[in-house]
C-alpha cells in the first residue's frame, strides 16, 4: 500500500497494483508539485519527480524500510492554509504518515534535492525561490533532529529524481531545452504566486538535536542517468 498526499491536503491509500510505469526496473509513481508519497521497500514502487526551483525532501527509516518523498513549491506561509505546495505543511503531513506506519525519528535519515535558479532572475540569491526552498529544507531537518546525509541542490537546470529501495537516489540533470522550457513555464507561474506570499527567511522549529556543526552532508547523491 502506497500513501499519497495530494495538493488539496487529502490523503489516499493506493494499491501497489496501480503503479505500472517502469523506471530502471522499478514500478514508479510520479510525484507532482504539492504532493508526497510514502511506501515500504517491500512494495517495490519507486518515487520520481521533476524539480526546478522546487525541492524534494526524502526520508528513510532504516529499520522499517520505509521511504518517503515530497515535492514542495514554497517554504511556508503565515496563513493557516493547509496546502501541500508549502514545505512546512507538506513535510509535517508526510512525516505523520510515516509515524503512523511505525517509523521512529532516531532510525530516520534525510536527503534533499532541487532548488535550481532555473529562471536566472536578476535578484539576490537570498530572495530566489530555489535558495529559500533549500534553506527551509536544511533548517527543518537540522531543527527537527533528522540527519541530513546528502544534498544535490541549486544550479541552473532542472533535475529528475528517482527514489528507490534502500534509499538509493538517482539524479538526472536536465540538459534538453524542451524539458527546461517545460519547467520554466511552471516557474513563471510560481514566481507570480510567490510575490503574493510573505517572505519567511528561516524555519524555527523544535530542539536542534544535532547542532549545525554536527550535520554531515555529502555534496552530491548518487548520480546516474536514466
Amino acid at each position: 500500500m502506497i500513501i499519497l498526499g495530494h495538493k488539496d491536503g487529502s490523503i489516499e491509500k493506493a494499491s501497489v497494483s496501480r503503479f505500472t510505469q517502469r523506471t530502471k526496473g522499478y514500478n514508479t509513481h510520479t510525484i507532482i508539485g504539492g504532493e508526497f508519497a510514502v511506501g515500504k521497500d517491500s512494495d517495490e514502487v519507486a518515487f520520481k519527480t521533476l524539480l526546478g526551483s522546487c525541492v524534494a525532501i526524502m526520508f528513510y527509516d532504516s529499520q522499517k524500510k520505509i521511504k518517503a518523498m515530497n515535492h514542495f513549491l514554497l517554504p511556508t506561509t503565515n496563513s493557516t492554509n493547509e496546502d501541500m505546495k508549502y514545505g512546512l505543511y507538506s513535510v509535517e503531513a508526510m512525516l505523520n504518515e510515516m509515524y503512523k506506519m511505525g517509523c521512529h525519528k532516531q532510525n530516520m535519515s534525510a536527503k534533499i534535492s532541487g532548488g535550481a535558479d532555473i529562471m536566472q532572475l536578476n535578484i539576490s540569491m537570498a530572495n530566489s525561490i530555489g535558495h529559500r526552498n533549500v534553506e527551509f529544507a536544511k533548517d527543518f531537518c537540522r531543527s527537527e533532529g533528522f540527519k541530513l546525509i546528502s544534498e544535490h541542490t541549486r544550479g541552473e537546470h532542472g533535475r529528475l529524481i528517482l527514489l528507490a529501495d534502500h534509499f538509493q537516489t538517482f539524479i538526472k540533470v536536465t540538459q534538453k531545452s524542451e524539458t527546461d522550457n517545460k519547467i520554466l513555464k511552471d516557474e513563471k507561474a510560481l514566481q507570480t504566486e510567490i510575490t503574493k506570499a510573505p517572505v519567511i527567511k528561516e524555519y524555527v522549529g523544535g530542539v536542534d538535536l544535532f547542532g549545525a556543526d554536527k550535520v554531515e552532508v555529502e555534496p552530491e547523491m548518487e548520480i546516474e542517468l536514466f
